[in-house]
């Protein structure tokens, strides 16, 4: 088998070597057909018969050198030509050097035997577009699916919805891959002026209005979805347009969006089924990374809660950028372990050191500190669940609060450069116990901001999706048990955002932040929960009521209705597109940081009722009762 193989190459080989040298005397004899009359033209070859065969052993060497034998000519593109003209260009000036030397030979010029000036540059214009037009030939022979054993009215009939560069590229991919079975019948773009025009030979139909006549005319099986810069709320638009008017036989499929695309290149394989987070994307911006790869490269980082959605995706990003070390700190060994893992296999070079602590021990976090001297801090960890901590509100005050000022207090003292707080939108007008403690670290940042060279840095979001507190996973398991998605209030509202966006826009802020200030991300429009359900419904191809009910089960404990990113009218843009900014009024100073302490020491003996009054002094705006406590009040036993 293994010879078999080497002489199908070999083979294949000596039959491109034949077909280009072919072609190279083609050239020549042309070239010498334009300048003279041809029986002239076949006179004057046949003197200089010898070195027209230097001549194409120069081309046949060339060619071989610049590998133009090595590619598979069924895929030839660009990159293909570029290296023929490449080849070409250098072959003939060989073939002028050879000339010079060897124009008094009479071997290769007998007596009047010429060689006319412009048969150079017209032989280096045909063996371009001669070589160069077999190669696409090739090409396009392989791509119509020449040979294959199945007609092509057996196809995947397929409309490409967008006629922009990437759809382009998906194009380009589903015409040379015939074994895949698809046949693309024409693209659909909402841009008036790309109407009637071709992409590869492929006509743009029309917008989204006339789906379903070209469904049913063109008998049209599936349709591809090609827009990765499109914003979710588009989107959502154009898949009601597509609901509307094709029956459910029809496959909808999509190509990531451009925060999830790694490189330029859109293949086959990327394509998927629309997910939620396709819904809910937001316009893609141009971020200016430079100062974000200042504030990291060759610096000591560390996240803590590393472990976390935001913590871990925090670590990617600061690996990409290639700090001298990244410190990643978690409590749980389970996520530690995963986290080092992933980060692991994709920066094989970056020194990366798994820290397992608990951030409220402030001897164990001290060692650490002092060991790796960090110069760059994102506090990521804290209990995050609003309900649980409702019940729990002595851990979510002990673990919030004391992980923040052990962790602010360390980064004081071993000199950390930057601080930066992640908090949340519950921590602005706070009703549940979780919002109440990230104001008090928020509050915590800005009195250390005022009297210490640490500078201190606070940044403020809203929901992400997919992270372990998100709605996400807890509808995906209802929708697989066939139901009902359990939705609190028909009201109730939330902002929401890719995870990566959230920490790219962190990472803007912690480069160009400045100290004491509160930066929030633009989170956009918020989102009804219960169309966030709806649309997870019709992703999984089953209809509302039919196949999967809703219903609505009324606000959790510490819950609000909807949530604010900022006190109204105090928020500033900054040059960071989706970044604003806030610049806090400091009624607080070193004395709050004791009575913080002093609540943190005189934690277990304060019963649920006095604990919340403790934290309402701490927080004056902190009103628990803007969400229903009944649930929290029952199984604490205590009355109003």
């Amino acid at each position: 088998m293994t010879i078999d193989k080497f002489s199908n190459t070999y083979l294949r080989l000596l039959v491109k070597i034949f077909l280009d040298a072919t072609l190279f005397y083609v050239a020549f004899i042309i070239s010498y057909c334009i300048r003279f009359q041809p029986e002239a033209a076949f006179i004057h070859l046949d003197k200089i018969k010898y070195f027209l065969i230097l001549a194409v052993l120069i081309q046949i060497t060339g060619f071989g050198l610049f590998r133009l034998w090595s590619s598979m000519w069924r895929y030839a593109g660009t990159y293909d030509l570029v290296q023929l003209v490449k080849a070409t260009t250098f072959c003939n000036g060989v073939v002028i050097a050879a000339w010079f030397f060897l124009r008094n030979y009479e071997f290769f010029f007998p007596e009047k035997a010429v060689l006319p000036r412009s048969i150079i540059p017209t032989d280096w214009l045909l063996v371009v577009i001669l070589n160069g037009s077999m190669r696409l030939a090739i090409r396009k022979i392989y791509s119509s699916g020449f040979g294959s054993l199945r007609k092509r009215s057996s196809y995947k009939r397929v409309l490409i919805y967008g006629a922009g560069s990437a759809s382009e590229i998906l194009l380009r991919n589903i015409e040379s891959s015939r074994e895949i079975g698809l046949n693309v019948i024409g693209l659909l773009d909402d841009d008036p002026a790309k109407f009637g025009k071709y992409i590869h030979n492929k006509k743009i139909l029309g917008d989204r209005t006339k789906i379903s006549e070209f469904v049913n005319k063109y008998k049209i099986n599936a349709i591809y979805f090609s827009i990765p810069s499109l914003p979710g709320v588009e989107v959502r638009k154009i898949l009601k347009a597509i609901g509307e008017q094709v029956e459910d036989g029809v496959e909808v499929k999509t190509i990531p969006g451009l925060t999830d695309i790694v490189s330029d290149r859109v293949t086959l394989n990327e394509l998927r089924k629309f997910e939620i987070k396709d819904l809910l994307r937001r316009k893609p911006v141009e971020l200016n990374f430079a100062p974000v790869r200042e504030l990291i490269t060759d610096k000591t980082v560390i996240v803590v809660g590393a472990g976390g959605s935001i913590g871990f995706e925090l670590c990617c990003q600061i690996a990409a950028f290639r700090p001298d070390k990244l410190l990643i700190l978690d409590n749980s060994e389970f996520n530690i372990y995963s986290a080092e893992s992933t980060i692991n296999e994709q920066y094989p070079d970056l020194t990366l050191i798994p820290i397992v602590a608990d951030v409220t021990n402030e001897p164990i976090v001290r060692r650490i500190f002092e060991q790796y001297k960090p110069s760059l801090l994102f506090h990521a960890a804290a209990y995050k669940h609003v309900p649980l901590m409702e019940i729990n509100p002595w851990s979510a005050v002990y673990n919030n609060l004391q992980s923040t000022l052990v962790l602010s207090r360390l980064a004081i003292e071993n000199n950390v450069k930057r601080f930066i707080l992640i908090s949340t939108d519950k921590a602005v007008r706070p009703s549940s116990v979780m919002g109440a403690t990230k104001r008090v670290c928020e509050i915590m940042s800005h009195v250390h901001h005022l009297a210490d060279d640490t500078e201190f840095i606070v940044v403020r979001f809203g929901n992400v999706l997919g992270s372990s507190g998100s709605v996400i996973p807890k509808f995906k398991k209802q929708i697989s048990n066939g139901g009902p998605i359990t939705v609190t209030h028909p009201e109730i509202t939330r902002y929401f955002m890719l995870v990566s966006e959230a920490v790219e826009l962190v990472l803007q802020a912690g480069a160009v932040g400045e100290s004491g200030n509160t930066y929030v991300l633009d989170m956009g429009e918020p989102i009804a929960i219960v169309d966030l359900a709806r649309y997870m419904i019709e992703l999984s191809g089953l209809k509302e009521n039919d196949d999967i009910k809703i219903e609505f089960t009324g606000l959790r404990p510490g819950e609000k209705l909807r949530e604010s990113l900022y006190f109204e009218g105090k928020e500033i843009a900054t040059r960071v597109p989706n970044l604003l900014v806030l610049h806090p009024k400091i009624e607080f100073d070193k004395k709050y940081l004791r009575k913080v302490d002093t609540l943190i020491t005189r934690l277990p003996e304060l019963d649920h009722r006095n604990l919340i009054k403790e934290l309402q002094e701490l927080v004056p705006e902190y009103d628990p009762n803007q969400s229903e406590n009944g649930y929290v009040k029952d199984i604490l036993g205590y009355d109003n």
